[in-house]
């Protein structure tokens, strides 16, 4: 075996094998493309996910009853 075979059994495909799980590892993330960050300003058009009448949803009262994070029993 010459050193360069050595080389690149040694060195090479251990390099290889690295370069393909990180490529698995990395490809799902950047395929989704921009994130949020925080401070930043948003640049997606609003959704609305749970349906129905958004003017409803809007005008809705809260109902407070006490407790959470409040602690107001």
């Amino acid at each position: 075996m010459s050193a360069l075979q050595a080389f690149l059994l040694f060195v090479g495909l251990p390099l290889l094998v690295y370069g393909v799980v990180a490529l698995f590892v990395y490809a799902p993330s950047l395929s989704r493309g921009p994130k949020y960050r925080p401070g930043l300003s948003w640049w997606a058009e609003p959704v609305w996910i749970s349906g129905g009448d958004s003017a409803a949803v809007a005008s809705a009262e809260p109902i407070v009853e006490g407790g959470g994070c409040s602690a107001r029993w």
